[in-house]
């Protein structure tokens, strides 16, 4: 009887590795699916539909961080992009419930404070004049925040490149210093191409090639002018 029971300690712990390792299997799968749509999926609402996707898997790995960022990831895109002005706010209300329960999973993760940075820059869009200064003031502090946990971090120069190029020049923006914060972003990213085949968090590269060659042409304009 002994000898059945040291037998059968091994074959449950085989069958229970097995299991988990084709749950993970599974997880990989479907996160990197959704993973590679966000760049490629347009039309309406597909920031949304994706984030929804995300939130499901969410629901089942209650441990993984990821699937809660993602979520928020993409409920942000649609606020910071195409969504109706009048429905940003519960965009954000949203995205923020995702990341929170990020943070919880992965505390101290620079790039949880980075998506801080973009909710805060999606609510001015509400309303620029009543929440313009406040709005950038969060955004500036959360991006401080990552750059303590992280100062590789390619997103957080991305964020940085974007307030100076949108913040006007009368309030301290720049595109020359956003020029210079477009090339760190894309340094970052190619000293860490290996991640773009993965699902971990690697968004900006497309973006911040626009950014530059946009940066770069508005400084040549403004040269001439001169």
């Amino acid at each position: 009887m002994k000898t059945a029971q040291i037998f059968l300690i091994p074959c449950l712990l085989v069958g229970l590795m097995s299991t988990a390792a084709q749950a993970q299997g599974q997880y990989q799968k479907a996160m990197n699916a959704l993973v590679v749509q966000i760049d490629t999926t347009k039309g309406e609402l597909a920031n949304l539909t994706l984030a929804n996707s995300f939130a499901r898997i969410a629901e089942v790995e209650k441990t993984n961080w990821l699937p809660y960022y993602y979520a928020s990831y993409c409920t942000a895109l649609e606020a910071v992009g195409p969504a109706d002005v009048a429905k940003v706010d519960l965009l954000c209300e949203q995205a923020e419930k995702y990341l929170d329960q990020a943070d919880l999973l992965s505390p101290k993760n620079s790039e949880v404070y980075c998506l801080r940075s973009l909710i805060s820059l999606a609510k001015i869009r509400v309303n620029q004049m009543a929440r313009g200064m406040s709005g950038i003031l969060q955004a500036q502090a959360a991006l401080e925040t990552a750059n303590t946990y992280d100062q590789e971090n390619p997103r957080v120069y991305f964020m940085m490149g974007q307030q100076a190029f949108n913040t006007p020049e009368a309030f301290g923006g720049s595109k020359a210093n956003a020029l210079r914060y477009f090339e760190k972003t894309l340094a970052l990213l190619d000293a860490q191409k290996d991640r773009e085949s993965t699902i971990d968090v690697h968004w900006g590269r497309d973006t911040t090639t626009k950014m530059i060659a946009i940066c770069q042409k508005k400084l040549q304009i403004a040269g001439k002018t001169h």
